[in-house]
């Protein structure tokens, strides 16, 4: 590795993260106390600390999740800063079809020729097959509310994808990657556990890291508190070190117990405080202006909405 991602790696081993940025955007972010792990700032709308992905760099060099089609190239510039040629990455993790983390999929695959895409077998086709992917692309534009919102993605050949459907593992070098269904957030969603270093992998399963808080990730059309806090369940008993969130980066080392402990508390509670303000106030925006400052939160729209369509779809 060239000076920079030593330095990142120095952090790492004393547990401290570096956020300095250059030219080209924020720096590779170390997880505390998981050697060889980056996070990634995708700069998301030009925003940053809005999305990560991560590098597991190393021998067999692994990347977790894609970021959206128009800010592939900030993984692509991280992976030049840790040192990782695109032909060594072995495998790349598509932890859900949301396109803010799968819409660089494609051109990933072709940038990384000897890496098979992991994706959950609800998703699959959604990564693979052009029509599925186009009226994806066309559902979230709509839903966002812009053109391209993020970005045009790339179909991945099907030759390329290994769908899991959690409880399989995958060994590169001396790594092993456990995957955990975890559907909730969405049920095309599993977490990958890193059982060297103990990172989890959550990305959204776990709800967000905002503001060393850990808040809801609810979004339409799929959100499910019974399975999501089923799935939190799941991953309380794999035990991780830290918390890997797709918004943003890692969590406190040591402290990934308590923050999915507290993401079961916060879940129910904010869909019960959601549940009692649509009563008086009518959709998301007048509910999302009456749930107070504690819930504020970049995706609070999207995440009330979320909300909303669940408990609709339950009553019925």
């Amino acid at each position: 590795m060239g000076c920079m991602a030593d330095r990142h790696a120095d952090d790492a081993a004393d547990g401290t993260t570096d956020h300095s940025t250059d030219d080209d955007g924020p720096d590779p972010i170390a997880v505390p106390g998981c050697p060889d792990t980056y996070a990634v700032d995708h700069l998301l709308h030009g925003q940053p600390t809005a999305l990560s992905s991560y590098v597991i760099a190393g021998e067999a060099p692994v990347l977790v999740d894609c970021g959206a089609a128009d800010t592939v190239d900030r993984i692509r510039a991280a992976m030049a800063t840790l040192d990782v040629a695109p032909g060594d990455v072995q495998a790349i993790l598509v932890t859900h079809v949301h396109l803010d983390h799968a819409g660089g999929a494609g051109e990933l695959a072709a940038a990384c020729p000897a890496a098979d895409i992991y994706v959950h077998e609800r998703g699959h086709p959604y990564l693979t097959d052009p029509d599925r992917l186009a009226r994806l692309k066309e559902s979230t534009d709509e839903a966002v509310g812009m053109p391209d919102a993020y970005g045009d993605p790339d179909p991945v050949p099907a030759d390329r994808c290994v769908s899991v459907a959690g409880g399989e593992t995958l060994k590169v070098a001396d790594r092993t990657l456990g995957f955990v269904d975890a559907p909730g957030h969405a049920p095309h969603h599993y977490a990958a556990i890193d059982r060297s270093s103990g990172a989890l992998f959550s990305l959204d399963a776990a709800g967000m890291y905002y503001e060393n808080r850990v808040l809801p990730s609810t979004p339409p059309p799929s959100f499910d508190l019974e399975a999501n806090l089923a799935t939190v369940e799941r991953l309380q008993a794999l035990d991780p070190a830290v918390n890997c969130y797709g918004h943003f980066g890692p969590g406190e080392r040591g402290a990934a117990a308590d923050e999915l402990a507290a993401y079961a508390d916060v879940l129910p509670e904010y869909v019960e405080r959601i549940d009692a303000l649509r009563a008086d106030h009518d959709g998301a925006g007048e509910v999302l202006a009456a749930l107070g400052e504690r819930w504020q939160t970049p995706t609070a729209y999207r995440d009330v909405a979320g909300v909303i369509r669940y408990l609709r779809e339950r009553e019925d």
